[in-house]
Formats: structure tokens, sequence, C-alpha cells
């Protein structure tokens, strides 16, 4: 009888301990965050200056004078830091605006969901509210070449021009194929859980062993963390990664393991389709000279940039600008 209570003491025991050594480690998981956060804000401070939209504020770049302004869109988990290069030399010329959407790079995290629709009303307002006037020529990359399509329409009188680079078109995901919709929820499914991770510490943890040096152990932690992606996206060889430019790649150590970050990608990724309609309901999306530049197949990592179907559907749009009595549209090769 005596051996049966000490094995039921020891159960109880047991029973309160797990539990309270999990708290334990959960909130030193919370504080480590909480403190790295504060140290990355000390060591990066934002390049640019904040404008507050109200619900939240947007981190914006604006260099150099005249007009018409460029205003430069990154792609789907692009910072303004992506533009850098190109800002520099534009701004001997031209006033140039690059910035973080919500959520993404020095922004706060904006109201969801993350649509075109919901993008594009905060640059609007952001223009306006950091006193930037029209006009302005919009230049989108990837993602963000979906989303400027819309602001062009929305806003036909303050856009004289586009240029969209490897832009995804409206096409892709409207209605998105079986396969793209699958890889679309995994993604989100992987952001969503790498948000809870970042909030107890997690992410910055494997950030921190990658940058140690102990990439075995941190590329084994990837992959739990990833599973249900393909092989290398959900791996520190990632091309998601590695066809960032080379300041972006560095800052994504700050970046991407934050809360805000992984459940603005979801969001984003998650409403693909929605935005893909909204741009495509809108037929004839600009009346202004339109310049695509496509993605080089010899310097491109993700097979979907140099996809024949993408390529085709920049061709159509070539060649139903050039029917249009206004406007004019181009492909440049050599980019």
């Amino acid at each position: 009888m005596f051996a049966d209570s000490q094995e039921s003491a020891n159960l109880i025991h047991t029973l309160i301990w797990i539990p309270g050594l999990l708290l334990l480690g959960l909130l030193a998981g919370m504080a480590y965050q909480r403190l790295g956060q504060r140290r990355d804000r000390r060591l990066y401070p934002p390049p640019g200056r904040f404008v507050d939209l109200g619900t939240h504020r947007l981190h914006l770049l604006d260099e150099g004078h005249g007009s018409p302004t460029i205003i430069l869109e990154a792609g789907l988990m692009s910072t303004m830091l992506s533009w850098s290069d190109i800002q520099r030399q534009l701004a001997r010329s031209y006033r140039v605006v690059s910035y973080d959407r919500a959520g993404l790079g020095w922004s706060d995290v904006g109201p969801m969901p993350r649509t075109a629709e919901r993008i594009i009303d905060e640059l609007h307002s952001l223009l306006n509210r950091a006193a930037i006037p029209p006009p302005y020529v919009l230049v989108g990359h990837s993602f963000g070449g979906l989303m400027m399509p819309l602001f062009a329409v929305r806003y036909p009188a303050q856009t004289v021009g586009m240029v969209l680079v490897d832009p995804v078109v409206p096409e892709e995901w409207n209605p998105p194929s079986d396969q793209d919709r699958r890889l679309a929820e995994i993604g989100s499914k992987v952001c969503r859980r790498a948000a809870v991770l970042s909030r107890a510490g997690v992410i910055r943890f494997v950030a921190f062993l990658l940058s140690s040096g102990a990439k075995k152990v941190a590329s084994r932690l990837v992959r739990l963390i990833s599973r249900g992606t393909p092989a290398e996206s959900g791996s520190v060889s990632s091309p998601w990664f590695w066809n960032l430019p080379a300041n972006e790649r560095k800052m994504a150590s700050v970046f991407w393991i934050q809360e805000k970050f992984c459940y603005t990608i979801a969001s984003q990724l998650e409403n693909l389709p929605r935005s893909a309609a909204s741009v495509m309901e809108q037929g004839n999306f600009c009346d202004k000279p339109v310049v695509i530049l496509p993605q080089n197949p010899h310097l491109q990592r993700d097979a979907r940039s140099t996809s024949p179907s993408r390529s085709v559907c920049h061709e159509a749009i070539t060649c139903w600008r050039k029917r249009t009595p206004t406007g004019s549209c181009k492909i440049n090769r050599t980019s």
C-alpha cells in the first residue's frame, strides 16, 4: 500500500512538473523574443520615416526630386530594401518612393485580410498623408506587379505609366490550378505555424543557429517547422530566400522572425485568388504606357518566373495594349 501511495505521489509530481516546465520554457522564449526585438530596433533603425494612416504606420523612403514621382512596390515577401540600388540610381534624376507594406519590414502590422484592394487603399492613403503628389509612374515586381494595375485603374488621372518587373499575372490565380491552390494553402498554414512559434522565440533561435554555423541542426528544425512544403522551399536553400538581393537577405534574420511578418504573408497567400480576381474585373487596367520586364531565366531560381504560361500572359498583355487607342506596351527582354 505504501508503494502504491509513493507511485501515486510521484505521478502527481510529474504531472505538475511537466506543465510547469513547459510554461517556464514558453515564458523564457517570449522574453527572449521580446528582448531580441528591442535589440533589433536599436541595431537596425529604419532608413526612412513613418507615416500614420490612423490604424497603423507605414515605413516610407522618399528620395530625389522631380516629376513624375516613381512609386516602387516590392514582391510578396520583400521590403523596400529590395529596391535600394535601383532607388539610389533613379533618385539622381527623379523623385522615387519605396515603402514597406503593412506587416513587412519596419511597417506596423495592418488590418486583415491582406487583399489587393486593401493594399492599394493603404498605398494611396500613404502618398496623400506623406504629401507626395501625382503624377506617378508605378513600378511593381512580381506580387507588386499584380498590385500596381489596380492602383492605375482606380486612380487613372494620377498615373502616367507603369513598369512591371516579372509581374504575377491575374490569370495565374483566377482561378488557380489545383497545384497552386494546394501550395498556397500549405504556405499559409506554415506561416501561421511560424507566427505562433515566433512569439515563443523559436524562429529567432533557429535564425541564431543558422548565423552561428549550426546549419545541420537549423536545417532539421526548418524542415520540421515547414513540414508539408516542397523539399527545397522548406529548407535553408529555399529560392524564396536566395532570390532576394543581398542586403535584404541580411535583414531576413530580423524581419522574417517576427510574428507580424508570418501572419501578413499567410494572409497575402490566402487572398491571392481574390486579389487576382479584383484585377481581372477591371479589364483595361491602364490607358498609359506599360513596360514589362521579364525575369532573366539564367538568373532566376524560381521556375514559375520563367514558366511558359506567365510568358504567354505577358505577350497577351502586350498584344492587347497595342490595340488600344491611347496606350502602348512593350516587353524588354534584355533585363
